[in-house]
């Protein structure tokens, strides 16, 4: 009997019948003990990449004075990291059929080892920061993809639970403990050398993969076809020319710019131009299999629902540490220890899905209730946000957050990648993570623009009203004068301190109401993904086949 049991439909075309057969010589040879260590060293490098994508919230407000940038111009951190892991993810089942998993591995740690020490040595240099970033996120793009493959096509049937179970273990305690050691070096040192923290992992994980991970490929390739070359440079293009015209676009006035119209046709053209080739039959290693992508009706009717959840993730993991470094006073250390509570929930939300909710009740409901539950955790964060909001208020919500997420993002896999013959695990998860990412970074830069929006708004408004009541703030202009004059020596203005006081108080509450009208939309977002399950009749059955990790 094959390794795989036989997974591979007869409907299947010649090269997925071709791939099965190979996957199963491959893989039959390892024993269950060297499959383990394989799975756990990708998990490792998988887990330091997690965790530090998670992590650079909390430095961003440092970042943001060292560099002398504005909200917009610090976004770019997040936003160029994750447009290079989107090209890294576009291109990783094209390298693995390519250069072998092996080798792509290790290429993709160099991408990013080098781009966590342009980071390191960009101290004071947005422009360096930035190039840095999306080296560092085109490295890191491969890594979870990688695990979530190895783990559903080593560890077939009930094994793959166990695996997981482990896989989860190595990710939780990462997920935990790298926030609170990242903001610590950020408070003790400087924010650059947190980067420094990857690397020694970064060295096991080499080793460990030239020692214990076969050389060649897991994927056939075909001799005697070509590699679509063309379509991976129409893809990355098309996703460059749509990042930066969308995130660009705010500040240039979209279509009044002369170059934003232009930029955004010429996505849609090159994404044309890759949908066109990738399609053809012609090609031994095309970017994806899309005609096998397209025949996968879980997978295809659930895109508009696994898009909003990417923009859920990737926004709200944006702004809670915005809110608590910006609007609160707590140090980056102090951060960290909430976004651990943060990973806590979510390590605990994903285990008790792998092993209760989704064999009991499947993914659509899965997500339904973590998305319930998430409504319910926006409207309290809203209700419950202040500038001095306490720790023992805030930490449980953080959490309950985390948790939310955790039913939402496996039952999103569930639905997406249950039914794929093993075969397609590669490029079906790959597509996956491709379309969960666009909606993370779309959900990253649509908060900027409405934080930005939203900031003018309210501290107009705030102004407006403090004219109205022009006895009153006269009043506590002097209240804040007196104060200064006591406690300010002889060299201090305390007209003009009054002033500056008087405008931070307002920037800080517009700030606050501005983190608050995103939570808002997120809460509306939730909202039209449980619409579009109860009334897109996506389903998909119990006991999946394949567990994702996030």
């Amino acid at each position: 009997m094959s390794y795989l049991g036989g997974n591979v439909p007869p409907t299947s075309e010649a090269w997925e019948q071709e791939e099965g057969r190979y996957i199963s010589e491959s893989l039959s040879g390892l024993t269950k003990r060297h499959r383990m260590i394989i799975l756990l060293t990708v998990g490792l490098v998988t887990a330091i990449e997690i965790s530090n994508r998670i992590s650079i919230n909390v430095l961003l407000p440092d970042m943001q004075g060292n560099v002398a940038a504005n909200s917009d111009d610090i976004s770019w951190v997040i936003t160029l990291y994750n447009l290079g892991f989107l090209c890294s993810l576009g291109l990783a089942t094209w390298m693995t059929r390519v250069i072998g998993a092996r080798r792509h591995l290790l290429l993709s740690i160099l991408f990013y080892s080098t781009g966590a020490m342009g980071c390191f040595l960009s101290k004071h240099s947005l422009e360096f920061l930035l190039v840095s970033r999306l080296i560092m996120g085109f490295g890191g793009g491969a890594f979870l993809v990688r695990a979530v493959i190895l783990a559903g096509l080593m560890f077939p049937g009930k094994a793959r639970i166990a695996a997981v179970t482990w896989l989860y273990a190595v990710l939780g305690f990462f997920e935990v403990t790298y926030p609170v050691a990242m903001g610590w070096i950020d408070d003790t040192f400087h924010w650059n050398y947190a980067f420094l923290l990857d690397f020694p992992f970064l060295i096991i994980a080499v080793f460990l993969i030239l020692k214990y991970v076969p050389q060649g490929y897991l994927w056939k390739r075909r001799t005697e076809g070509k590699a679509d070359i063309r379509g991976a440079i129409f893809l990355l293009a098309s996703l460059a020319c749509l990042q930066t015209a969308l995130s660009r676009g705010e500040q240039d006035l979209w279509f009044e710019s002369f170059w934003i119209g232009p930029t955004l046709l010429a996505a849609v053209v090159f994404f044309i131009a890759f949908l066109w080739r990738d399609s053809r039959s012609d090609y031994s290693a095309p970017v994806f299999h899309l005609r096998m992508v397209w025949r996968q009706k879980y997978l295809r009717t659930s895109f508009s629902v696994i898009l909003i959840i990417g923009a859920i993730f990737g926004a709200a993991l944006f702004v809670v540490p915005q809110y608590l470094r910006t609007v609160q006073d707590y140090s980056a250390t102090q951060t960290g220890g909430f976004i651990s509570m943060y990973t806590i929930g979510l390590s605990l939300g994903l285990l008790l899905t792998l092993r209760a909710l989704i064999p009991r009740i499947g993914g659509p409901h899965t997500i339904m209730l973590g998305l319930t539950l998430l409504i319910g955790t926006c409207i309290a964060l809203v209700y419950i946000w202040t500038p001095t909001t306490p720790t023992e208020i805030l930490a449980p919500a953080i959490f309950l957050q985390g948790l939310a997420l955790g039913p939402i993002l496996l039952g999103a896999s569930n639905i997406a990648t249950a039914n794929a013959p093993l075969p397609d695990l590669n490029d079906i998860s790959t597509t996956y993570f491709f379309v969960r990412q666009l909606g993370n970074t779309f959900g990253v830069t649509a908060a900027t623009v409405m934080f930005d929006h939203r900031m003018t708004f309210h501290s107009s408004r705030q102004l407006d009203q403090a004219n109205r009541l022009a006895p009153i703030v006269r009043s506590t202009l002097t209240q804040y004068a007196n104060v200064i004059h006591r406690n300010g020596g002889g060299s201090s203005n305390p007209s003009l301190g009054a002033l500056q006081l008087f405008q931070a108080n307002v920037i800080t509450q517009s700030r606050l109401l501005s983190y608050i009208d995103i939570y808002l939309g997120l809460g509306a977002l939730a909202c039209v993904a449980l619409f579009l399950l109860g009334f897109g009749r996506i389903k998909s059955k119990l006991g999946p086949s394949h567990f994702h990790p996030w």
